[in-house]
């Protein structure tokens, strides 16, 4: 069995089967592209160099993105169709990607077993503009279910924005190469239940712990990187040191708070 809310140093397909399959109540993971280019060449460049464009406070490489496009559908298909064992019935699923691997992603998320319900544009407000081209400000959330949404207009139903507007990750709060704000991933966190497990079988710097920490929900996460793992994990005892007293007790009663 993987450890309740601790990171653990694993390979996701490995990790994600020590889970039991119901245990889960949302997936919600950014995982490697394999993107950055039109050619095989493109693709297999450093992390550092295909995601970071300035020379400076260069962050370390992490793995699995060099695939092409046919076997990045095959590795996607494998690791959700094991997320889909782990979630229980209505659970939704959401999966981060850009605009290169949009078709693909989506067609995994699909031959793995779930329902696709939408895309949710993620537009980064400080995005780089390019000479005679459009901004690519936006990176995307698939989201798909397991089974129906309980669509019934109830006093506790949640209505939630069809897109998000945040800056990425800056400065000293930029661990990952593509690192996602932790204030993103708490909104879209909103989808499950209060006080639910969140399963991401590719925590990176530990963004979804740390969110998961802040809501007062439980996490199960797997790293491949030791390095990026043991940052994710100082951080998710950052998140449990520094919260606030309402979160605090909220974790203790399992219960919800809002950060």
């Amino acid at each position: 069995m993987a450890r309740l809310d601790i990171i653990e140093c694993r390979d996701a397909l490995r990790g994600l089967s020590d889970v039991p399959a119901g245990f889960c109540s949302l997936l919600l993971t950014d995982p490697p592209y394999s993107s950055g280019g039109m050619f095989r060449g493109d693709r297999s460049m450093l992390t550092s160099e295909k995601y970071q464009t300035s020379g400076a406070d260069k962050k370390p490489e992490f793995y699995g993105d060099t695939r092409d496009e046919r076997s990045l559908l095959l590795w996607d298909t494998l690791w959700l169709a094991e997320c889909w064992r782990i979630l229980g019935d209505g659970s939704s699923a959401l999966v981060f990607s850009d605009w290169r691997q949009l078709a693909n992603t989506g067609d995994a998320v699909q031959a793995a077993g779930f329902t696709l319900r939408g895309i949710v544009p993620w537009r980064k407000t400080a995005a780089r503009p390019q000479p005679n081209s459009f901004r690519q400000e936006c990176e995307f959330v698939i989201w798909a279910t397991k089974g129906a949404v309980d669509r019934r207009p109830l006093t506790s139903a949640k209505y939630l924005p069809g897109f998000y507007e945040y800056a990425a990750p800056t400065g000293d709060e930029r661990i990952h190469s593509t690192q996602k704000p932790v204030g993103l991933i708490r909104d879209l966190m909103e989808v499950a239940p209060e006080g639910c497990v969140v399963l991401d079988p590719f925590m990176g710097s530990g963004t979804t712990a740390v969110a998961a920490v802040q809501t007062g929900r439980h996490f199960v996460g797997f790293e491949l990187s030791r390095e990026y793992c043991d940052a994710a994990n100082r951080r998710v005892r950052d998140a449990r040191g520094g919260g606030s007293l309402r979160c605090l007790i909220a974790r203790l009663t399992r219960r919800s708070c809002r950060s």
